[in-house]
């Protein structure tokens, strides 16, 4: 059985009203993966969302967790948020901060920052080129992304079962691991 609540994450009273589904209890964990919408499907597009609005989303989030005793939230971020900027290759540095792209990183920034200060545990993914496939084994590259190189892909589903066991397993708790696919039959992709 699915059970739904209309709302935004940006308003308080709509991420407290999801957590206040009928006769369940409060999740171990929350997972976020929103991102800043765009125009269109370009990367490039002008943004639509408004500046702050992955941060706002995370803090309603965080302080509902508090309300309900939610022990973790792990939320998804990208290759180049936070201290993995410099880990970025020189050409996404570069569209990083002279694109439309600036809008959605300088959010993860916030949403980087909002977390680790909230004192809340949390698992900060940050895969680099996102792809459609199956899912393949990761290779973790620290915090920073030290080593990932600069074509690194990763499946969306390999994110989605690294999500689904950081809510379950403590191995990446109070971390923001890079992460990027094993592709068996050419090694680690770079």
């Amino acid at each position: 059985m699915t059970l739904t609540r209309a709302g935004t994450p940006s308003k308080l009273d709509d991420i407290r009203n999801a957590f206040l589904l009928d006769g369940q209890s409060a999740p171990d964990a929350v997972v976020v993966t929103l991102n800043a919408s765009r125009r269109t499907d370009s990367p490039f597009s002008k943004p639509i969302t408004p500046p702050g609005f992955m941060a706002r989303s995370v803090a309603n989030a965080i302080t509902a967790m508090r309300l309900h005793k939610v022990p973790k939230i792990v939320v998804l971020q990208a290759l180049g948020a936070g201290d993995s900027f410099p880990n970025m290759s020189i050409w996404m540095r570069w569209v990083r901060h002279y694109t439309y792209m600036k809008h959605s990183y300088d959010d993860h920034d916030s949403v980087a920052e909002e977390i680790k200060s909230s004192g809340i545990n949390y698992v900060l993914p940050r895969p680099p080129w996102l792809t459609n496939g199956r899912a393949r084994p990761v290779r973790t590259f620290g915090d920073q992304g030290e080593g990932i190189g600069n074509l690194a892909t990763v499946s969306r589903e390999s994110v989605a079962e690294l999500i689904l066991d950081a809510c379950e397993k403590d191995d990446w708790d109070r971390s923001t691991p890079v992460i990027a696919s094993f592709n068996t039959s050419i090694g680690w992709q770079q």
